[in-house]
């Protein structure tokens, strides 16, 4: 009788470092998370690392870290479980898998393998943050959205049309103002946007940041943490209320409010 042999794509190899290569959705390397391989390294608790082989090439997908430490330690080579057949989006994708069980991706790195990985989520709101020419990273920036959390929410709770108007808002508001597109920030004004359109944003509240950080600021001390959903309705409301000053009380113009 004829035994059948079936085999996953998947083995154990010694690797050599030479033969790595690295990959834009990889996380960035910590120094210090290095230093402390190093000093504490005990080869017995060392494991395998996970690798992808895809042209010619090995990509880490788990284990950049404990590479770093080994080559810092004057290793050539490692033992490496080495999976095959993927496309550079499937291992991106993979990537962000087999992280959500170990230490969890800071949301920069997660969206940043979201894009190598072509999630259809991420892709849109890059095109958008990019087509109000803003861009992800951190930075003391108004044009540098360091939020990426803020920016899944939005779309998340009212779509990527608000994403849209949102930063459009922002960036003929407030361009000049770096706080202007924080968390919160980009999510009282969301909020404002779903509730009452574009209306007259700009015209009525560019001058007015200041006044409305400091009343959203002393609203937030007795309401919780930014971050909350009580935040966001704490921010717009101090839209609103600058929004109306210098309306009449019978004005068409002036904005309702409902908690």
């Amino acid at each position: 009788m004829n035994t059948i042999i079936k085999t996953t794509s998947q083995r154990i190899e010694q690797i050599a470092f030479s033969d790595c290569a690295h990959a834009a959705y990889q996380r960035i390397t910590r120094p210090w998370q290095v230093t402390g391989i190093v000093q504490n390294f005990d080869e017995a608790k060392l494991g395998v690392l996970t690798t992808s082989l895809r042209g010619g090439s090995y990509y880490i997908i788990d284990g950049l870290h404990r590479a770093a430490a080994l080559k810092a330690l004057g290793y050539t080579h490692a033992p490496c479980v080495v999976v095959t057949g993927m496309t550079y989006e499937q291992e991106a994708a993979f990537f962000r898998r087999q992280n959500e069980n170990k230490r969890v991706l800071a949301t920069m790195e997660d969206f940043k393998a979201g894009l190598e990985e072509k999630d259809e989520t991420c892709l849109k709101i890059n095109d958008i943050v990019q087509s109000n020419s803003f861009s992800i990273g951190n930075g003391n920036s108004f044009y540098k959205i360091a939020s990426v959390q803020g920016l899944h929410t939005i779309v998340k709770d009212y779509g990527f049309q608000v994403l849209d108007d949102t930063l459009c808002l922002l960036a003929s508001t407030w361009s000049d103002i770096p706080k202007a597109s924080r968390y919160e920030c980009l999510l009282g004004v969301a909020e404002f946007v779903n509730r009452y359109g574009l209306a007259e944003f700009a015209e009525r509240l560019r001058d007015k940041f200041c006044a409305i950080s400091y009343d959203y600021t002393e609203a937030m001390r007795v309401h919780g943490r930014a971050g909350t959903a009580v935040s966001r309705k704490k921010f717009c409301r101090a839209l609103v209320i600058h929004y109306n000053k210098g309306l009449r009380s019978d004005s068409k113009r002036r904005l309702g409010w409902e908690e």
